[in-house]
């Protein structure tokens, strides 16, 4: 079974982990027919900026804690007397003990073993879920690692495999990225709702030629690269704002109202307005980004 590291000590290598040295989520190895090489897989995802509240008391102002509490007895039970229970009957349980779940493990629980090799274009998006960074886990399999690796980048493929991670062995995809390698667990299909059935009901409806030769026009104009400025949260750092004023005792922030998109009367008029709109210079809209970017980089240093 997957297990985070403090599950996996008893197996570490001897040899000193080569990577990141931030915890594994899941540690094993990565078989390619008969080569396999260790492999420590990071959770490529974070959200330590992400602003929390806690729930306070509001009489006393003291943080408030989460109980268990028997739903026949009402009295409260202490962590360390749970235990897991799986309902096979109304109120009939059948517990199940840490240990044992433990000592279930399958091949995919420590070996992921790529199965087939796809197109990096292969799987449909709708399907990826989670994604983890893959990296070698100890010196001695580092060669194998970059062989692999470098195989999948020079052929634009990816492998095919299955993990145990978080108590389901999921089918995964491995691809390169950079130094290292990307492994995503995949969706099941019955999580997927079929766009294409969905949207079967959606009336055809036949395009004027041209509104849809403008409208080809004003996305050509619009046309530019991807800018990680796009992921600056407004709506974070106005609650940042909001609670920087409370805390200073300041004047609350005014909120402004956000502008409401008007109604298309006529789609030629709305589609050539817009042509020119996007025809006039931007100004000031490099100091804006110039701005925008030391503000961010302001507040991480905060």
């Amino acid at each position: 079974m997957a297990r985070r590291a403090r599950r996996s000590r008893g197996r570490e290598s001897k040899d000193q982990p080569v990577g990141s040295g931030l915890r594994p989520y899941w540690r094993g190895h990565l078989r390619l027919a008969l080569v396999s090489c260790p492999i420590r897989l990071i959770p490529a995802l974070t959200d330590r900026e992400t602003i929390r509240f806690h729930k306070i008391n509001r009489d006393t102002g003291n943080r408030l804690r989460q109980q268990m509490v028997d739903s026949d007895t009402g009295d409260v039970v202490e962590r360390d007397e749970t235990v897991m229970g799986y309902e096979i009957e109304r109120d009939h349980y059948i517990t199940v003990e840490p240990e044992e779940i433990d000592a279930l493990k399958i091949e995919s629980s420590d070996v992921i073993t790529i199965e087939k090799v796809v197109s990096d274009t292969a799987i449909d998006w709708l399907y990826w879920d989670t994604p983890y960074l893959a990296e070698p886990d100890s010196k001695s399999g580092r060669d194998i690692f970059a062989t692999i690796r470098d195989a999948f980048a020079e052929k634009k493929m990816m492998g095919i495999g299955r993990a145990v991670i978080g108590r389901r062995e999921r089918p995964i995809l491995i691809q390169a990225r950079d130094k290292g390698m990307i492994l995503t667990t995949l969706r099941d299909p019955d999580e997927v709702r079929e766009p294409e059935k969905l949207f079967a009901d959606i009336p055809d409806v036949k395009v004027d030629s041209k509104n849809l030769s403008m409208a080809e026009m004003l996305i050509e104009r619009m046309k530019g690269s991807f800018d990680l400025e796009m992921f600056e949260d407004r709506y974070q750092d106005a609650l940042r704002a909001l609670i920087e004023a409370k805390a200073k005792g300041k004047r609350l922030p005014s909120p402004k109202a956000p502008k409401q998109p008007s109604n298309v009367v006529n789609l030629f008029d709305a589609l050539k307005a817009s042509l020119a709109d996007e025809s006039a210079p931007k100004r000031g809209a490099k100091r804006k980004a110039t701005a925008s970017r030391s503000k961010t980089a302001q507040r991480k240093r905060a």
